[in-house]
């Protein structure tokens, strides 16, 4: 989601604390009946679903055999060796802590970046005024999760680690060094890494960054962040031990409309032949009513682009903008959250062209192929009922996907369909035993089966019961603007 300077004032904290919540208990793999709160595409199966986690469940990151998700009330740690049915392994309530996406974890020491709100202890006891921070977390018994020192008024919307979890940067430029953190030592914020780098923008005739939302670790060093302009970027690990930050800018790229650049993929360790950007234009209004954000061309894109020789990224090849319409067509009719892309993850197949999962808040998971040339074609979909989104995630070796959701948790499902991985020369060759995609064509969902309606009341019943009630986002995003202004 948007970074929101600011976003929740003291008294919508307070509502949502003060707002009953369901009584925990042990998560299990729910599969409702056929069809009751979803429809997919032929090649998509519904495996179940996992509420345990409902409550702004937003960031999930997977490490070996383990799940990490984190949401508004948990942090909580799943086996995942049989990936159809994730099994708890702990949980730590957090007690009222949002935001945290792309969840930055080695398995032993795990970040939540929180510039919304955030009641933990270690973020504002004794001082109530400070609403978020910079958390750290000992993962390394799933059962015993501790919490580790923080550091506070970090403002970072995102962060990721970098060699191993040795440090970790941010998405507002905050480098800390996290070495002996896990042995008692306080984590050590020491430089910023957007100064060094608009100086070397500076000398391409780039503008400085503005609008970083997130930064990512493709592969040791090399650090891809998700800015305006994006940037490709590679740090030592000898000068980050000595507190250093001196990058070399490998590739850089901006769109000529000055779009919100949300999140940055490189497939192949950014081996691959195509890169991948994204926006978000979601929480859009005017004069305080909510605007369908898919009415026009600008809404939040997912995007192919393509590494040039001289160090830039090519203007987009192909962009997916999800559209807006009445359920029936295929689409949804917004005004939730707002019509957009969101964070998106290739297939572990994917080579110079492939299967990507898209997460598209109202309009749930969308699988895209990238063809050879670097167009995008739809080719299944999830969309559920009751629902918002968030992230896609393929469990590697798999065709399983955790579709990540706002309002829903953890949603499983399984990719039947092909994989559209080019061969040597360029063809996609078809896949025996795989189930044909959609191609392209607007897929026709139907209509609500009264089953799916009797879920739908139930559902707005149960979450208004716990406190949620219709503009809950909209008063949130209000006053982010309020804020700001």
């Amino acid at each position: 989601m948007s970074r929101f300077p600011r976003m929740l004032a003291a008294a919508l904290t307070a509502a949502a604390i003060a707002a009953p919540t369901a009584a925990a208990q042990a998560p299990t793999v729910q599969v409702p009946a056929t069809g009751a709160d979803y429809v997919t595409s032929p090649n998509v199966e519904y495996l179940g679903h996992i509420v345990y986690d409902v409550g702004q469940t937003t960031g999930a990151r997977i490490i070996g055999n383990r799940l990490y998700v984190t949401s508004a009330k948990n942090l909580s740690i799943y086996d995942i060796s049989k990936p159809e049915t994730p099994q708890l392994l702990g949980t730590l309530k957090m007690n009222i802590a949002w935001e945290n996406e792309e969840v930055p974890t080695n398995g032993k020491i795990l970040g939540i970046a929180n510039d919304w709100f955030d009641l933990m202890p270690s973020c504002n006891v004794p001082d109530p005024t400070v609403t978020h921070c910079q958390q750290l977390f000992d993962v390394r018994d799933p059962a015993n999760i501790k919490e580790l020192p923080s550091l506070p008024n970090n403002g970072d919307h995102t962060s990721d680690c970098a060699f191993d979890c040795d440090f970790l940067f941010g998405n507002t430029g905050n480098v800390t060094d996290l070495r002996g953190v896990l042995d008692g030592k306080t984590p050590d914020r020491f430089a910023d890494w957007h100064a060094p780098l608009n100086a070397l923008l500076a000398e391409r005739g780039f503008k400085p960054l503005k609008s970083c939302h997130h930064i990512r670790e493709i592969t040791p060093g090399y650090m891809f962040a998700a800015c305006q302009p994006y940037v490709y970027f590679h740090v030592n690990e000898a000068d980050l031990r000595h507190h250093i930050v001196a990058p070399e800018i490998l590739d850089a790229g901006m769109n000529p409309d000055g779009r919100f650049v949300h999140s940055v993929r490189w497939p192949r360790d950014g081996q691959d032949k195509f890169a991948f950007e994204g926006g978000e234009t979601n929480f859009t209004f005017t004069n305080g009513n909510p605007v369908d954000s898919c009415d026009h061309k600008t809404n939040g894109a997912f995007a192919v682009v393509e590494p040039q020789d001289n160090g830039t990224f090519s203007q987009p090849i192909d962009e997916y903008r999800p559209v807006t319409g009445t359920y029936t067509d295929g689409n949804t009719a917004t005004h939730i959250a707002g019509c957009s892309v969101h964070w998106f993850q290739e297939h572990p197949s994917f080579h110079n062209g492939g299967l990507v999962a898209l997460a598209a808040y109202d309009n749930g998971v969308r699988f895209l192929q990238i063809t050879p040339t670097g167009h995008i074609v739809e080719q299944g979909y999830f969309q559920p009922l009751g629902f918002e989104t968030s992230s896609a995630k393929w469990v590697p070796g798999t065709d399983i996907v955790y579709s990540i959701d706002y309002a829903r948790g953890i949603d499983i499902l399984r990719w039947k369909g092909s994989h559209y991985v080019p061969d040597a020369n360029g063809v996609v060759q078809p896949e025996p035993g795989t189930v044909a995609g959609t191609h392209g064509e607007q897929p026709l969902l139907p209509a609500l089966t009264p089953k799916q309606k009797a879920f739908a009341v139930k559902t707005v019943n149960l979450l208004h019961a716990q406190g949620w009630f219709y503009g809950y986002c909209q008063l949130a995003a209000e006053h982010s603007d309020s804020a700001a202004s």
